[in-house]
């Protein structure tokens, strides 16, 4: 039950006139007493004194506006003082601002204003996409960045970078780099993007399955803000999600051709250990440059090296590139083997193929050879 305090309360004793008066005057004898000593040192008394006098009538407005802040303080005492000269006294109160309505960062606004996925992956898209992917690579080629954050938000780094942008906390590790690169490009175009979910198949651990099969997925349209998409990546992703067997279809990635058409800025690369690496740049001599992500959220640059091995067609390992996506009936689907050209099931996994010039060589030396120019 709620008590009516203006009935069982009673009202406060009105201080009179002159209690209020002697509470100001008190405290402009206070106030007058510390300004006498802190009033400027090797002065005469005299002066000192006409310190402490023109300091104490700056202050009696502020003693005497005490008084208001007394319960039941009478009118006549919250009066101003006709005393008090003009323009001395307390600063008016600051008129009352409307609070600022800062426009949202896009990042933050409804998915469907901001990313409805108009557009489509095509060739010249991807082409795009490449040049995107070696620019981001050259800024930690060059070590004007160390971290994705820092590179995409540097406007010498990053092509599709806009005033607008905020720093998104992206700490991705091998496979999460390799998505949020795809994400983030996606967003900007305003291209539809999805994404394996989870894993099926033989083992425990997720990364490392036998007969992996994609048995989730998720696209951008299932959360609220683009922002929402970047916090999710992480949650899910992980290398096994490149661990597909070329004859499955319903992964976001699929082993391609090692050509110099095929194999390009964009490109991923996965060691079936279970690391996963982003062709940044291909050369003239075949020289392949990749980015690549860690636990701890740094980047690293690398070339191609002896290190690199092919895995085998039934791990999926060796090259792969995204599957061109389109939308049916608000769904994200995934290009099937057989409408893509550069689908190569074979010859990357064939030891008996690593010829150059009809010696037998490591398979880093095959694929160099294979990507040179001619």
């Amino acid at each position: 039950m709620t008590q009516d305090l203006s009935k069982s309360t009673p009202a406060p004793s009105q201080p009179s006139m002159r209690a209020g008066a002697v509470f100001a005057t008190g405290a402009a004898f206070l106030g007058g007493a510390l300004l006498f000593t802190s009033a400027p040192a090797g002065r005469s008394v005299l002066q000192r004194g006409e310190h402490v006098m023109a300091s104490a009538a700056r202050y009696m407005p502020y003693a005497a506006g005490m008084v208001t802040n007394l319960p039941g303080a009478s009118k006549a005492a919250l009066a101003p003082s006709r005393a008090v000269a003009p323009g001395v006294g307390a600063p008016p109160a600051a008129a009352a601002q409307p609070p600022t309505r800062r426009r949202a960062s896009v990042w933050d606004r409804p998915m469907a204003e901001v990313w409805a996925g108009l557009n489509a992956w095509t060739p010249a898209v991807e082409a795009d996409y490449g040049r995107f992917v070696t620019a981001i690579g050259e800024g930690f080629a060059t070590r004007r960045c160390h971290r994705l954050d820092d590179c995409l938000l540097n406007a010498s780094v990053n092509p599709l970078h806009a005033p607008g942008d905020v720093r998104l906390g992206l700490h991705p590790d091998c496979a999460d780099l390799a998505y949020t690169l795809r994400a983030y490009f996606a967003f900007k175009r305003d291209l539809p993007f999805g994404w394996v979910r989870a894993m099926g198949g033989d083992g425990g651990d997720p990364r490392y399955l036998m007969y992996g099969t994609p048995v989730a997925w998720s696209q951008w349209t299932r959360f609220a803000t683009p922002r929402e998409v970047f916090a999710e990546i992480p949650n899910h992703v992980h290398s096994g999600m490149f661990r597909l067997s070329v004859k499955v279809e319903e992964g976001d990635t699929y082993a391609a051709r090692i050509d110099r058409a095929t194999v390009r800025p964009g490109s991923n690369f996965y060691d079936t250990n279970g690391h996963v690496l982003v062709v940044t740049a291909v050369h003239d001599d075949g020289d392949v440059e990749f980015i690549d992500g860690h636990p701890d959220g740094s980047i690293t640059h690398k070339h191609m090296t002896r290190s690199f091995i092919a895995g085998t067609a039934r791990w999926g390992g060796g090259f792969r590139n995204w599957r061109p996506l389109r939308v049916e009936d608000g769904v994200v689907m995934r290009a099937r083997n057989a409408e893509i050209a550069d689908h190569d099931p074979r010859t990357q996994y064939n030891a008996a193929n690593y010829l150059v010039q009809g010696q037998r060589v490591r398979y880093d030396e095959w694929v160099r050879d294979r990507l040179a120019s001619r």
